[in-house]
């Protein structure tokens, strides 16, 4: 597989469903419908970034998905990466490396010196994967569904 990270915007149905399935590995429920009508939302111009990885027959195998926001305990935006996920297929290639390489390059150029990584509580294999690159828990985020 080349190994090519590519920031897009544009998206056709087989992009979309491909994005869907990977999302669907974090163990969210997601249909096409759905994560066009996100995808759609996640515009350069909202201050967010999506950039995808495509195997060899052009199908989308790894996606990650960033926003730049502003805090009221710092005068530089902070980058978080919402989403990093890498199929099966693409795993131990240097996927997610090259995708979190780009967010941060991305980040910089954003003014953004404080990174964050979002990540689910019980993916150990993705927190070994942040913490060898730099990143530290920093904290719990608390949520609640209203």
């Amino acid at each position: 597989m080349t190994l090519s990270v590519e920031s897009t915007t544009t998206w056709s149905d087989t992009d979309v469903a491909d994005v869907a399935a990977l999302v669907r590995l974090l163990g969210h429920n997601v249909d096409d419908a759905s994560m066009r009508a996100r995808l759609d939302r996640l515009t350069p111009e909202a201050g967010h970034r999506t950039w995808v990885v495509r195997g060899d027959d052009g199908r989308v195998v790894a996606v990650a998905g960033a926003q730049v926001t502003w805090a009221y305990a710092s005068d530089e935006p902070t980058a978080q990466l919402l989403l990093l996920v890498v199929d099966d297929t693409a795993r131990r290639l240097g996927t997610g490396s090259a995708l979190i390489g780009t967010f941060e390059a991305w980040a910089v150029e954003q003014g953004a010196r404080r990174l964050s990584a979002v990540s689910a509580a019980a993916t150990d294999s993705a927190h070994r994967f942040y913490q060898k690159r730099g990143y530290h828990d920093a904290g719990v985020r608390y949520t609640k569904i209203a």
